[in-house]
């Protein structure tokens, strides 16, 4: 595979010896998906609340509305990226894309 962009750290888009444009994992070679796709879609879903984070919890003693989103690498389990998202507000859109392409 050819390196076309990489996206950050880990991840870049690469174009197969068929000249498919993907997104993989720079540290195993994992293909997601092609590069016009959101590779969150892909990756393992960790998703936790801000309460199973230490001193994260809010002084009003309010339940959290915000959760954390973990995206990570099904091949090597290095983690992508982290979102927050609160539920109530991204129901339409659930998983946010950090980088869109035209390929």
């Amino acid at each position: 595979m050819k390196t076309i962009l990489r996206i950050h750290e880990y991840l870049e888009i690469a174009e197969t010896d068929h000249g498919q444009k993907v997104i993989r994992c720079l540290r195993c070679g994992h293909v997601f998906c092609k590069a016009s796709e959101n590779y969150k879609e892909h990756a393992l879903l960790w998703e936790r609340s801000l309460e199973d984070i230490p001193c994260r919890t809010p002084v009003s003693g309010e339940a959290m509305f915000i959760r954390y989103q973990e995206f990570i690498c099904p091949g090597c389990a290095t983690l992508l990226e982290v979102d927050t998202v609160c539920p109530e507000l991204d129901k339409e859109q659930p998983i946010i894309w950090d980088i869109q392409v035209e390929a």
